[in-house]
């Protein structure tokens, strides 16, 4: 595989060079031509300007001005010679260092026979040289004689090829530099940017996932960087997705553990419950018949409500788990959070008075209303009640409000609050934080249970405006 480079000089800049030489080829040709219509021209000129003299001399049979005028026009340095024929084309008169021969003699003939100007390329004295031959004439019109001006070809020629050697080099220093210029352009306009790039990935393939190239450049390495960043974009992003999933997943295997847990809880349950509850009914039975019986000594009186509190306790620890592991397979139907919280109220009352906690129930609106199963959430939120009275020393307040398309029932105590690192602890089954050992620590797990059902959400905080535990129970809002 070939570099940019080299694809650059090979698919440019060698097509543009042969091009390029065709056309200063052609140029040149052009050129040459030119100069050498200028270099007969003088000559054609030269002839010319002799011819009044030469003309007037030979008409006057004057041969030493003849020669005078020769000379002087041989001294320009241009001219190799310069002849004078007379009208039966005998030479008469020679400049030069070539004389011409009678073959030439005899030409001369011809073109006095001809009687028109003339230039052609011919041989003189083995030279190949250019001749303009100008007619002498007298006034009357008659062909006196004949004018010869000769060029050597050779020096022509030589003119020629300076001017095509000194074109061609320059052709070649051009081209050098514009080489130069290709490889300097490149390399500033391209591989530094294309560097760049490299770098980036290089960054990202040792580790830089944040990291993103620098959009800069042509508008097509530009555009290059921002395709790369847009790509690593989407690869964080779907990482991030993978992972999400992967979390996920890992949530719903611990829910499908739990959930597997509950069912086997709900059998047994169900199973001590039934096997539980007769014995359970005998004992406090008998307990109660003796407490009626006349003669009973305190002692034993104590023992006896003592066993029946031990029977209450055991059958409100297995009433709490039947409603830990139940699930309302009904449909949902429209809960009114007023009725729901009114009757949570009432429920509380006898334990509110005992403990000498005021309730303070914030009046709801009659239109809030959430989606779910009624019972449930009646159980729900009284253990969130109880939880609170529990822990409070003056006041539980409970309210409801709407908050983004959703119910927020809000249960508050102006209790110690519940410290940060239990806040996750505080819904696992049998998790008591009571020290009297009279908790079950079944309430909230109970709570969380029906938040599952409902696809709701629990937030826990000491953020109340009475100082203590806040719990919010976030509802979808029918």
């Amino acid at each position: 595989m070939h570099s940019l480079r080299i694809q650059l000089i090979l698919q440019i800049f060698l097509p543009l060079t042969l091009l390029a030489s065709l056309l200063v080829w052609v140029s040149f040709h052009t050129v040459e031509n030119l100069v050498e219509h200028r270099l007969e021209k003088e000559i054609e000129l030269v002839a010319r300007a002799m011819r009044v003299p030469v003309q007037q001399a030979l008409l006057d049979r004057d041969m030493d001005r003849i020669e005078e005028s020769l000379d002087a026009v041989f001294d320009i340095g241009r001219v190799y010679g310069a002849y004078v024929y007379d009208a039966s084309g005998r030479r008469v008169a020679t400049a030069g260092e070539a004389r011409p021969g009678w073959q030439e003699q005899a030409e001369a003939a011809e073109v006095v026979a001809l009687g028109e100007e003339l230039g052609r390329y011919a041989e003189l004295a083995g030279e190949e040289v250019f001749s303009y031959f100008v007619p002498l004439t007298a006034p009357t019109g008659r062909i006196e004689g004949l004018l010869q001006v000769v060029r050597q070809e050779s020096e022509i020629a030589q003119r020629l090829r300076e001017i095509r050697d000194r074109g061609w080099w320059a052709f070649a220093a051009v081209m050098l530099l514009m080489f130069v210029v290709l490889l300097v352009g490149h390399r500033f306009a391209v591989v530094r940017h294309v560097d760049r790039l490299l770098d980036s990935m290089g960054r990202v393939e040792s580790g830089e996932q944040a990291h993103r190239a620098q959009v800069s450049g042509p508008n097509e390495l530009a555009a290059l960087g921002r395709g790369l960043n847009r790509m690593l974009d989407a690869i964080q992003s779907m990482r991030d997705e993978l992972d999400e999933k992967h979390h996920e997943h890992i949530r719903m295997t611990e829910r499908l553990r739990e959930q597997e847990s509950l069912a086997a809880l709900g059998r047994f349950s169900s199973g001590v419950a039934h096997e539980l509850g007769a014995p359970l009914s005998v004992i406090d039975g008998d307990a109660r018949r003796l407490l009626q019986r006349n003669g009973i000594d305190d002692d034993s009186r104590r023992r006896l409500e003592r066993m029946r509190r031990q029977v209450l306790r055991t059958r409100q620890l297995i009433r709490q788990l039947m409603e830990f592991v139940r699930s309302d397979q009904r449909e949902r139907s429209e809960v009114s959070i007023s009725r729901l919280l009114q009757q949570v109220a009432s429920s509380t009352s006898p334990q509110t008075e005992a403990r000498g906690i005021k309730l303070d129930l914030i009046p709801v609106d009659d239109n809030l209303h959430a989606s779910g199963f009624e019972v449930r959430l009646e159980h729900a939120v009284l253990n969130l009640v109880r939880n609170a009275i529990q822990a409070a020393e003056t006041t539980v307040r409970v309210s409801a409000f709407s908050e983004c398309d959703q119910v927020v029932i809000r249960i508050e105590d102006d209790g110690p609050g519940v410290p940060d690192e239990q806040h996750e602890h505080i819904f696992e089954p049998f998790h008591s934080s009571r020290e009297d050992g009279q908790g079950t620590g079944l309430g909230l797990a109970i709570v969380r249970t029906v938040a599952d059902e409902h696809g709701a959400e629990i937030r826990v905080s000491r953020s109340g405006k009475l100082g203590g535990g806040c719990f919010d129970l976030v509802l979808e809002h029918e």
